[in-house]
């Protein structure tokens, strides 16, 4: 994962909708005229407009609106658009469409591999553009609620900005490290299984079990108060491993 800039990101600007009664739909786009452009396309088709003029923006405003379709170009400042793509997938599954000038395959292969739902290239027909958004908001699931930190009495984990913190001081942790923690705690009590744990924290990168048990082993030598004798991560033999509340 990227690096995410913390209270010194650069700020950008933000509007809200709220005017229409139709499906929200947030742009995350830096260039004033072509969010203005793609903003009133889509609200002459009824939709709910919300946009954002950089990543950084765009992830707040996603974790406060739940769009059912979130559209951002991927060259941004602050935090571009992969960045983005990569933090709403560790919290939601809603449609991201990217909408950028970087066509070529590299960039195109990386933006689904991220995550988007779909990738169109700028210029693209105003017609085809609203087919395309139309189709992704007929398959959207229904609003969810974002989780955008968790909490209990010994780690607190931001899950916008990525910081951490045991026992009430700031940990360093690796992004898989992160990934790992965030994914277990948010399971807590419910036993994972080693390739459950693989498939959703390493996913395309390919884990091994060996990774993950290295991976267990740095989480709880920060978290637990003897990291010899567990007690928050505990470890079901040839199973996996489980998160305790505590």
């Amino acid at each position: 994962m990227h690096a995410v800039p913390h209270g010194n990101a650069e700020e950008g600007t933000a509007e809200t909708g709220g005017s229409m009664t139709g499906p929200k739909v947030l742009i995350v786009e830096d260039e004033a005229d072509f969010q203005a452009l793609v903003r009133s396309w889509l609200e002459d088709e009824g939709y709910d407009v919300y946009s954002a003029s950089n990543g950084w923006e765009g992830l707040k405003m996603f974790a406060e609106i739940r769009p059912q379709l979130t559209i951002t170009d991927i060259r941004m400042p602050a935090m571009d658009g992969f960045q983005m793509i990569s933090r709403i997938r560790e919290i939601s599954d809603a449609h991201v469409l990217a909408l950028t000038a970087f066509g070529d395959t590299d960039n195109t292969v990386r933006g689904f591999d991220v995550g988007v739902d779909e990738y169109l290239v700028k210029p693209i027909p105003k017609r085809e553009f609203l087919a395309r958004v139309r189709s992704l908001v007929r398959r959207a699931a229904p609003p969810k609620e974002v989780p955008v930190e968790y909490k209990d009495s010994v780690i607190s984990l931001d899950l916008l900005t990525h910081d951490a913190s045991c026992r009430g001081e700031q940990i360093h942790m690796r992004p898989t490290e992160y990934r790992l923690l965030t994914y277990l705690a948010l399971n807590a009590d419910r036993v994972l299984h080693h390739q459950e744990l693989l498939d959703n924290v390493w996913g395309d990168q390919g884990g091994s079990l060996d990774s993950l048990k290295w991976h267990i082993s740095a989480l709880r030598d920060k978290i637990e108060a003897d990291s010899k004798k567990p007690s928050i991560i505990v470890t079901y033999p040839r199973v996996g491993y489980r998160y305790v509340r505590p």
